[in-house]
């Protein structure tokens, strides 16, 4: 994949905090550590995404019988029988 510099500037303790990891060898360079940092950030924002369309498909269906309680009552009447 294609690389792209961006110039960005920063608050100078988080620079110093991203250069602790560094020295504690938790990453390798700096381009690592925002890197990592925004893939986490975006899987955030997916996840939220998920979320969000999760809830939507479930409003209204507050009422209808769960799928589970269905399942553990089938197991029950297979074990009475």
């Amino acid at each position: 994949m294609a690389k792209v510099q961006v110039n960005v500037k920063l608050d100078e303790k988080l620079i110093k905090e991203v250069t602790e990891l560094i020295d504690k060898g938790y990453l390798k360079n700096k381009t690592e550590a925002f890197t990592e940092a925004l893939r986490l950030l975006l899987r955030k924002y997916k996840a939220d995404e998920i979320k969000m369309k999760m809830d939507q498909i479930r409003r209204g269906t507050e009422k209808l019988p769960s799928v589970t309680g269905a399942v553990i009552e089938s197991h029950e009447e297979e074990d009475r029988e």
